[in-house]
């Protein structure tokens, strides 16, 4: 995924470095589409079972990322949830041709018939930035959930992205985010995305405006090179492995993140020697939600014990994407650069055009700080 242009005018979000101090626009930017990603089916015909499409309204085009939490139900960001979005998802599936949906098999695509967001989201920092959608069959037919980290499996998480993450060196892969998106060269990909990344801890997050508890953030795990999420993957995945886990069935594979906000990633990619001074990926921490994900469903559905800690929604993982995906510090060497544009503020998805006539609005800077703002 490499080239993203917006079908809006939007805010757009970056960090300027000097001297010893930091600024930010106080509004970032809802990016969704991998820079420097990779075709998952590489690895397998279905790396990410739980990975799901948005399809956006009156063309057939990704709008957004979703990601399968159970039979009937998906996650993705609020400001997915919007009018330009239409009520289908498309899941179960790696290979989605922009603009020829016609040629997916109808067991592919589902009719959404409730869309959840978080009552208290707020578009302009992105607090609170996860919706749920229900759809009228099973998933299950073609597609596999994952689960939820807990609240203790994220505190694990957290302690694994102190110890392994640095700066101004390569980092180990700790995160992956996926997705689909527009290419500037090839136009959307039909083969859904992945990109290798490290988690960041929350003192060294930039750009982290709200408690840590509603975000978690990740950026390239290779030094030198730019790898982050863009526009048009919003609402997507981002998983984490739980190393005393790996003996199960599911690989010890948690969603931890649902794609948000982050810098326009043109910013990012014309300014690589920046690297560590530009405004982290950040991912809608879903621990945080695992009640009102609970209490929402029950409610629904009219079913007062659904649980996420349910055993039916562990999936049988045959491929461990941390496995196949570890990347080589080599990579930043050949690595093509991109040139992207953040998606509109309240969409997540885009449809391309072909030229950046976008200028930046609503200007303000504040010093560096550290954790919530």
């Amino acid at each position: 995924m490499t080239v993203q242009f917006g079908v809006k005018f939007i805010f757009c979000t970056f960090f300027l470095f000097i001297g010893s101090y930091s600024f930010a626009y106080t509004h970032s930017q809802p990016v969704a589409k991998a820079i420097n990603g990779t075709g998952v089916t590489q690895y397998a015909p279905l790396l990410m079972p739980w990975q799901a499409a948005l399809k956006q309204k009156n063309y057939d085009s990704v709008s957004c990322g979703a990601v399968v939490i159970s039979e009937y139900w998906l996650l993705t960001a609020a400001h997915c949830n919007t009018s330009d979005i239409d009520d289908v998802v498309i899941a179960g599936t790696s290979l989605i041709e922009d603009g020829n949906f016609n040629i997916l098999d109808e067991r592919f695509f589902f009719n959404v018939v409730k869309r959840i967001s978080h009552p208290d989201y707020n578009e302009k920092n992105f607090l609170n930035d996860i919706a749920i959608i229900r759809v009228e069959r099973s998933l299950f037919d073609v597609a596999q959930p994952i689960k939820i980290v807990t609240h203790d499996e994220q505190i694990m998480a957290d302690l694994n992205f102190d110890n392994s993450w640095t700066t101004n060196a390569d980092s180990p892969v700790t995160a992956i985010a996926s997705g689909w998106g527009d290419t500037l060269e090839e136009g959307y990909p039909t083969t859904l995305q992945l990109i290798t990344l490290a988690g960041v801890p929350d003192d060294q997050c930039v750009g982290l405006n709200i408690d840590d508890q509603y975000m978690v953030c990740a950026d390239s795990n290779i030094n030198g090179l730019i790898k982050d999420v863009c526009s048009g993957d919003s609402g997507g995945p981002l998983i984490w492995q739980n190393a005393q886990a790996i003996a199960n069935s599911d690989l010890g594979i948690r969603l931890i993140g649902v794609t948000s906000n982050g810098a326009k990633c043109s910013s990012r990619s014309s300014n690589p020697e920046n690297q560590y001074n530009q405004l982290t990926g950040q991912y809608t921490q879903v621990s945080t939600y695992r009640t009102w994900i609970e209490n929402q469903i029950q409610a629904y559905d009219n079913n007062p014990d659904f649980s996420l800690d349910d055993d039916s929604l562990q999936p049988n993982i045959l491929v461990d994407p941390f496995s196949v995906a570890k990347e080589d510090s080599i990579n930043r060497d050949t690595a093509q650069a991109v040139v992207t544009v953040a998606a509109e503020q309240n969409g997540g998805g885009a449809i391309t055009w072909f030229s950046i006539l976008i200028g930046l609005i609503a200007v303000s800077w504040r010093q560096n700080q550290s954790k919530s703002y």
